[in-house]
C-alpha cells in the first residue's frame, strides 16, 4: 500500500482542539470499487467472521476486536467483540491510518501519539489507549479495512500474536473471497438452468469443480476442475452417481446421501454441505458442496447443478491456529507450575541433605545409633533428586519463544525427550538406549529436543498398545564416515506404506484419525533440523518398522583446551550474605546452609532489604529470587544500578524459572551470576566461596 508522497496527517480543526486526519491512499477510487465489489457492507453478521473476531480478541488479550470496513466517509463494523457502536466516522478512525501500509499498525499508547491524543474515541468512549490492525488485502493489494484490536491501558503485542493477528486478516480475507464467490456462484446457477451450454460457461467462470447431475438418467458431468484439485482424469471417472458416493468418507456417507434426498424429494432448491471426499492419492479433502435443484413445470426434480470447492488449506489454518493457543497455554502452565514445584523442591532438597548431615554426625558421634535413618534419608534424598530432574525437563519443553543458540549435550537432549515420552513409550515397547560418543551440537536445546520428543512419541504410536514386551524403540547416537553426529529413532511398529512415503514430511499430511493430529509435527522438525544446517530423512519397511534419522553437523572447533578438573576451593573468609526470597522455608534453607560459614541475613520482601541497605549495612552478596510478589527481582536490580551500580555485579539470581517473557528478556541481558532452583546445597556453598574468593 502507499499514498501520495506529497500527503501527510493534516488537521480538522475543532472547538478549541484539532484532530489530525489520515490521508486519503493514492489508490483509493480502485480500493472502494474493490470493496463495493464484495457487497459486504450493512449486511447481517456472519458467524465464521463473528468467530474470527472473538479469536483475535482471545490471542490478543484485548477487551475489543473488530473487522472494520472504510468506505467513503465511515469505518463500518461487519463483526465486533466489546464494543456496541455498529460504525464511527472516517475522521476518526485508526483505521484509516492502518490500511497505508501492508504490515501491523501498533499504536502502543494513544495518548502519547499525536496523531491520536485528542481523537474523541481516545478523550471519550470507548477510551482507546492502545490499537494494532492488520490490513485486509485483497489478492490485488487493496486495502478494504482491518481486522483490530483495543485496549484500555498501553500495552505491546508479542511476536506470536502478530502473526496470529496477520494470519486471521489473511483468513477474513478468505473468506470475503469464499462469500463473493458464493453469491456469483448462486447467481451463475439462476443463470444457466438447464442448458449444456450455460454449464460449460459456468465451468470457465470458477475455479470450483462443478458438476451436473441428470436425476432422471442418474448421470453425473464433471468440470476439468476435478483433474488438478482431486487428481482425477476424466478416464478415471464414471458418470455414475455411485462413483461419486463411493468416493465420499464412510463416516459422511450417510449424512449427506440424506440432506440431497430431504431437498430433491421435498420441495427445496438450495443445498449445501461439508464431507470429506477422497483424493486419487488416497487422502481425504474436506470440501463444501453446493447445489440447486432444477423442477419442471410439474415441480418434479429433473436435474441438479452445483459446485464442489476444498476447503482443507481453512481447516488446517483453523486447527494451526487452535493448536497454537492450546501450546501456548500448555507451555505457560507448564512453565507456572515448574517454578512453583522448584521453590518447595529446593527447600525439601537443602533440607534433607542437613538432616543427613545431621544424623551422619550425630552417628560419628555416638549420640545417636545409625537404624535405619539414614537409609531413609538417603531415599528420600534420591527421590527428591528425580523430581529435580523431571521439573528441569518440564521447564525445557516449555519455552517456545527462547531462541537461544548454545552447544547442546546431544545424549542429555535426547535422555529429556524420553522422560517426557515415557508414558506413550511404555505400554508399547521396551526403551533401548545406544550411545556411542558424539559431539555437542551448537543448536537451541528446547528445538532440538521437541524433535527427538516428536520422533519418539511418533515411534510409540507406530506400535499396538499391550505388546511391550515384543516390540522395540531404540535411540542411537554415533559419528557418521564424514565425521557427523548422527541420531536414529528406530520403532517395530508396522511401518509406513510406499504410496505415502514422499508426503511424510509436507505440513498438515497425517495418517491419523480426524482430531488425533494436525500433520505438522514431522514438518516442524525438518524445518528445525534444515536451520541447523542438517537433514532428517527415514527407512521404512512394511510390517517391520521405520527409522527416523537426523544427521547435525559437528560445532566448528574451537582448539583444544586442557580439562578443567573440579576442585575443592580452600576454606575463604567469613561474609556477609544477603538473601531476598518471598518463600520462608526457602530462606531458612539457604540460611541453614551457609549460616555455619557466613553470615547471613534474610528478607522476604525485596523492599525490605532494600531499607535495610540504606541503613549502610555492610554486606558481600546478594542472593535475590527473580519472580515475587510487591517488587520482583527485577526492579530490585533496578534499584540496585540507580543507587549502587559499583555493586550491582554482587547480586546472584536464585529463580525457580524466568516463565515470562519479561523475565527471560532479562536474565538474555544481565551479566549477573544465576543459581537455579532446586539447586544442591554443596553447589551453593562452593559458588558463594568461588565469588568471595574473587572479590578478594
Amino acid at each position: 500500500m502507499g499514498f501520495d508522497e506529497g500527503a501527510r496527517p493534516h488537521s480538522l480543526e475543532g472547538e478549541g482542539s484539532s484532530l489530525m486526519l489520515a490521508p486519503r491512499p493514492w489508490n483509493e477510487e480502485a480500493r472502494l470499487e474493490a470493496l463495493r465489489s464484495y457487497e459486504v457492507l450493512d449486511t447481517e453478521p456472519e458467524a465464521s467472521l463473528d468467530g474470527i473476531t472473538r479469536l483475535a480478541a482471545q490471542l490478543c488479550g484485548t477487551p475489543i476486536a473488530l473487522i472494520s470496513l472504510l468506505d467513503e466517509d465511515r469505518q463500518w463494523f461487519k463483526s465486533r467483540v466489546g464494543l456496541e457502536a455498529q460504525e464511527t466516522s472516517r475522521d476518526v478512525a485508526f483505521c484509516a491510518y492502518a490500511i497505508l501500509r501492508e504490515g501491523l499498525f501498533v499504536v502502543p499508547d494513544a495518548h502519547l501519539d499525536a496523531r491520536f491524543a485528542r481523537n474523541p474515541l481516545v478523550t471519550g468512549a470507548p477510551h482507546i489507549r492502545f490499537y494494532a490492525g492488520a490490513p485486509l488485502l485483497t489478492p490485488e493489494g487493496l486495502a478494504l479495512g482491518t481486522v483490530c484490536v483495543i485496549d484500555r491501558v498501553p500495552r505491546q503485542l508479542s511476536p506470536e500474536q502478530v502473526r496470529s493477528l496477520e494470519t486471521l486478516a489473511e483468513q477474513v480475507v478468505a473468506q470475503l473471497e469464499l462469500r463473493r464467490m458464493n453469491h456469483t456462484q448462486r447467481r451463475l446457477i439462476d443463470e444457466l438452468r438447464g442448458s449444456n451450454e450455460r454449464f460449460q460457461i459456468l465451468q470457465r467462470a470458477t475455479n470450483d469443480v462443478v458438476w451436473d447431475w441428470d436425476l432422471v438418467t442418474n448421470q453425473v458431468k464433471w468440470s476439468e476442475r476435478l483433474a488438478p484439485a482431486f487428481g482425477y482424469a476424466q478416464k478415471d471417472t464414471s458418470p455414475e452417481s455411485s462413483w461419486w458416493f463411493s468416493r465420499l468418507h464412510p463416516e459422511d456417507r450417510e449424512r449427506v446421501t440424506k440432506s440431497l434426498d430431504h431437498i430433491i424429494d421435498g420441495s427445496g432448491t438450495l443445498w449445501t454441505d461439508e464431507y470429506r471426499f477422497r483424493r486419487a492419492n488416497g487422502t481425504y479433502a474436506r470440501v463444501m458442496d453446493r447445489g440447486a435443484v432444477l423442477r419442471n413445470a410439474q415441480g418434479n426434480p429433473v436435474r441438479m447443478l452445483g459446485a464442489m470447492v476444498d476447503v482443507s488449506e481453512r481447516e488446517e489454518m483453523r486447527s494451526r491456529l487452535a493448536l497454537a493457543d492450546r501450546m501456548a497455554s500448555v507451555g505457560t502452565l507448564a512453565a507456572g507450575v515448574a517454578h512453583e514445584i522448584n521453590n518447595p523442591l529446593a527447600y525439601v532438597i537443602a533440607n534433607l541433605d542437613y538432616a543427613r548431615q545431621e544424623v551422619e554426625h550425630a552417628v560419628a558421634q555416638g549420640t545417636l545409633e545409625a537404624g535405619e535413618l539414614p537409609d531413609a534419608l538417603k531415599e528420600a534424598r534420591e527421590g527428591s533428586e528425580r523430581m529435580r530432574l523431571i521439573v528441569k525437563d518440564l521447564k525445557m519443553f516449555s519455552r517456545p519463544d527462547d531462541e537461544r543458540m548454545e552447544l547442546v549435550d546431544v545424549r542429555r537432549a535426547i535422555d529429556s525427550a524420553t522422560t517426557m515420552a515415557w508414558n506413550e513409550i511404555r505400554h508399547r515397547a521396551r526403551l533401548v538406549k545406544a550411545y556411542q560418543p558424539v559431539p555437542s551440537v551448537y543448536a537451541n536445546e528446547a528445538r532440538l529436543g521437541q524433535v527427538f520428543l516428536n520422533l519418539l512419541v511418533n515411534a510409540a504410536q507406530a506400535i499396538p498398545e499391550g505388546s511391550a514386551d515384543c516390540n522395540e524403540i531404540r535411540v542411537s547416537t554415533r559419528l557418521d564416515e564424514r565425521g557427523r553426529i548422527v541420531i536414529e529413532v528406530r520403532d517395530t511398529g508396522g511401518g509406513i506404506p510406499e504410496e505415502i512415503r514422499a508426503r511424510i514430511l509436507e505440513p498438515f499430511f497425517t495418517t491419523k484419525p480426524q482430531g488425533m493430529g494436525t500433520g505438522l509435527g514431522l514438518s516442524i522438525c525438518h524445518g528445525i533440523i534444515a536451520s541447523l544446517g542438517g537433514e532428517l530423512g527415514f527407512d521404512s519397511e512394511l510390517g517391520k518398522g521405520t527409522t527416523f534419522r537426523v544427521v547435525l553437523e559437528p560445532p566448528v572447533e574451537m582448539g583444544r583446551g586442557k580439562v578443567v578438573e573440579r576442585h575443592v576451593l580452600p576454606a575463604g573468609r567469613r561474609g556477609h550474605i544477603l538473601v531476598v526470597d518471598d518463600e520462608p522455608m526457602v530462606l531458612n534453607a539457604i540460611k541453614r546452609t551457609l549460616s555455619t560459614e557466613h553470615e547471613v541475613t534474610v528478607f522476604n520482601r525485596a523492599r525490605a532489604a532494600l531499607k535495610w541497605l540504606e541503613q549502610g549495612q555492610p554486606w558481600d552478596l546478594i542472593l535475590c529470587d527473580l519472580m515475587m510478589p510487591e517488587m520482583t527481582g527485577m526492579e530490585f536490580h533496578a534499584e540496585l544500578v540507580r543507587r549502587w551500580p559499583e555493586r550491582v555485579s554482587d547480586i546472584i539470581f536464585v529463580t525457580g524459572g524466568a516463565f515470562t517473557a519479561g523475565a527471560r528478556e532479562f536474565l538474555g541481558k544481565v551479566a549477573s551470576t544465576r543459581l537455579e532452583k532446586p539447586f544442591e546445597p554443596q553447589a551453593l556453598r562452593e559458588l558463594v566461596k568461588s565469588r568471595l574468593s574473587q572479590a578478594d
